[in-house]
């Protein structure tokens, strides 16, 4: 139940850019700046899931004081999560870093179009 909702939560966020995607993709820099706004709406969510991750194993292995099996579910829990959330945060950083010393900018390349379709003219 919690995979399926999950699932959902992470389909639901990403309605605004799939409805607004059928209108502004025509070209393929347009495709790709709407994939990179996807991604970087996701990254944030998937930061805060992490960190509740790791508090809910910090709170089952409070909890579970007298059974050695709750406190190992926590553990790893904890684990698994401070390992997840370094993972993130260190290739974000890396690609930053590689941003800001090889000097690249907020500039867009012009990609040539997709679907070169002329607009409609109507002779009356």
């Amino acid at each position: 139940m919690k995979k399926y909702f999950l699932a959902f939560l992470l389909g639901f966020s990403a309605v605004p850019f799939v409805g607004s995607a059928a209108a502004t993709v025509g070209t393929i820099g347009q495709l790709l700046k709407w994939f990179t706004d996807l991604i970087n709406a996701i990254i944030p969510f998937l930061l805060v899931v992490a960190t509740l991750y790791v508090i809910w194993g910090i709170f089952q292995f409070v909890t579970a004081a007298g059974d050695e099996e709750g406190r190992k579910t926590g553990r790893d829990k904890m684990i698994y999560g401070i390992i997840g959330l370094f993972l993130m945060l260190s290739v974000w950083g890396l690609v930053n870093l590689l941003v800001g010393s090889l000097g690249f900018t907020d500039t867009t390349i012009q990609a040539p179009p997709v679907l070169n379709i002329p607009a409609a003219t109507t002779n009356i």
